[in-house]
């Protein structure tokens, strides 16, 4: 049925799978082997997110996150976003979605995830 590591015409192997009790040729479509998107979540962490909810009297952004302070635990959860986004958000987008946000308020130990 299968040579060890050959595939049909137009197939190229992309590893092994398991058929039953054996090891086969994970054969697939020669034009379908997709590679690792570039970014991802590497891209994502390396973003300046920042706080859109709190903009400073210079004109620029809070970073996003909170301290552990007590006079911070006070303050209302932060809307962030990456900073790109930010820039390009006009002012009455970014108030609705922190409005958005603020409404929802957080139920659990998780924040709640608005659609900005």
């Amino acid at each position: 049925m299968y040579k060890r590591g050959t595939c049909w015409e137009g197939y190229v192997q992309a590893g092994m799978k398991k058929k039953g009790n054996k090891m086969v040729p994970n054969c697939v479509p020669a034009g379908s082997t997709k590679k690792m998107k570039s970014g991802g979540l590497t891209k994502w962490f390396k973003q300046k997110w920042v706080d859109i909810g709190s903009k400073r009297a210079d004109g620029s952004f809070a970073p996003c996150g909170r301290s552990k302070q007590k006079a911070d635990a006070k303050r209302a959860y932060p809307k962030c976003v990456p900073l790109a986004k930010a820039t390009r958000m006009t002012k009455g987008e970014r108030a609705s979605a922190v409005r958005r946000k603020r409404a929802a308020g957080n139920t659990g130990p998780k924040p709640t995830n608005v659609r900005t």
